[in-house]
């Protein structure tokens, strides 16, 4: 749920719109000058401004180019009086990206804000990759999954936080999408924030975001992924590597839900769900003084563990056939299924990889597959690598030479597009091109 601020002089048309702002599902707040404005800006994430082009204390077009140093990604939308070109070009250079004329009807203003704050969710959700969820995607029908899906659903009931815990390859993130899709702020965006890969150096400028010359490189204000995260739902996957000299930021945010940007001295408010993931026991990194035990209680409201899939009994083949239809539809491919001996060693694979492995395997067996039933070989189910035709006699050949006539044998396999080849060898494409150059 976005914030809106209307910035008029006049009280009553600041009730007014305010009100409709609020009817359509957003959060308004209110500023009579300038100064209380930019006061607002700092204490608040704001997604949309209506400012007044004749306020008391300045012009309004001055105090855009404020708002762009306070709140870079806000946007801002002019109500002038003066139906002349030059405010409106004047505005439109200074960084507004429209403009009402006064008097206006209640229409066009409900049009111009559903316009922009939906502009705005549809981007975040492009560049945050926000496809979102539900509890559908969870396929099984196995207990444990039966039970994750009723505790997914009591967690969605509430905004506490979540603390989701489980092997590598379970499918923690899934979990974390779905009580955010289960949630009344499924309306918000879901931004995922991977932990583990973030060097030290940079996270908190990241998460919090920072202000301009807080640092020798900070040229400009950075929104942090917090605040792109406010109203909806804010993911920390791989909790446990958060730098402890953080863990206090992260406790504030989630009890006060407050923060402050990197070089800032205001506190920014903001309303996020925080669901947080691990793949280790969080209470041995608590006693090794690697975790802050008020944070991990904090976290621990609303615990969630993903069962592994290797006691998920007969849900291994319900996802095998997900993933077969899944893969044999993007390759136009005829699969129709696993051989009778490749369910039977699915069933008794351990899956150490989990569902993460057991989907890898599916794409690679459907895209090198030249029959309709796929028959897996293997130990207890477990993959060989694809080896090089020729058997015993093969001729024995420098390791970089067999790199090269196996990344050959996979791009011809995935009709030379390279992005799905990469994908398959587990490199990236640049790594990719660089191989094959």
């Amino acid at each position: 749920m976005g914030r809106v601020l209307i910035v008029d002089d006049s009280q009553d048309l600041r009730f007014v719109l305010a009100n409709i702002v609020r009817k359509e599902g957003y959060r308004a707040l209110e500023a009579g000058t300038g100064a209380e404005a930019v006061e607002v800006l700092g204490k608040h994430v704001v997604s949309l401004v209506y400012l007044d082009i004749g306020l008391p204390d300045m012009d309004g077009i001055d105090l855009i180019t404020e708002i762009r140093e306070t709140a870079p990604d806000t946007e801002i939308v002019m109500l002038t009086g003066r139906d002349d070109a030059d405010s409106a070009v004047r505005s439109l250079k200074a960084g507004a990206i429209d403009y009402i004329l006064k008097p206006f009807d209640i229409i066009e203003f409900k049009n111009s804000l559903s316009r922009i704050m939906k502009g705005r969710k549809a981007a975040q959700l492009r560049t945050l990759d926000g496809r979102l969820k539900g509890i559908a995607e969870i396929i099984g029908e196995s207990r444990p999954v039966k039970e994750l899906r009723k505790t997914i659903r009591a967690a969605g009931t509430v905004a506490s936080p979540v603390l989701i815990t489980g092997e590598t390859g379970t499918g923690k993130e899934l979990v974390a999408r779905a009580i955010h899709e289960q949630t009344a702020k499924r309306g918000g965006v879901f931004v995922k924030v991977d932990c583990g890969t973030l060097a030290a150096q940079v996270v908190e400028s990241e998460l919090f975001g920072h202000e301009k010359g807080a640092f020798t490189d900070a040229h400009i204000a950075k929104t942090g992924l917090v605040e792109i995260a406010d109203g909806g739902t804010l993911f920390l996957d791989e909790i446990t590597n958060l730098p402890l000299s953080l863990q206090p930021v992260l406790l504030r945010l989630i009890e006060d839900g407050v923060f402050r940007r990197v070089g800032g001295v205001k506190d920014i408010t903001v309303d996020v769900r925080i669901i947080a993931a691990s793949n280790l026991e969080i209470v041995n990194e608590v006693r090794k003084g690697n975790f802050r035990d008020d944070l991990y209680y904090r976290l621990n409201v609303i615990p969630v563990n993903v069962p592994p899939l290797r006691e998920r009994g007969r849900d291994v083949l319900l996802l095998a056939n997900h993933f077969l239809s899944l893969y044999s539809q993007e390759m136009q491919k005829n699969i129709k299924g696993l051989s009778p001996e490749s369910e039977e060693m699915f069933l008794a694979c351990q899956w150490p990889g989990n569902v993460r492995e057991l989907k890898n395997l599916l794409e690679r067996e459907v895209l090198f597959a030249s029959s309709q039933w796929i028959s897996v070989k293997g130990k207890n189910g477990r993959k060989s690598k694809p080896v090089l035709s020729g058997g015993e006699n093969m001729e024995l050949l420098s390791l970089k030479e067999m790199e090269k006539q196996y990344i050959n044998k996979v791009l011809e396999a995935a009709h030379q597009n390279k992005t799905r080849a990469a994908k398959i060898l587990g490199i990236s494409r640049t790594t990719l091109r660089e191989k094959i150059s």
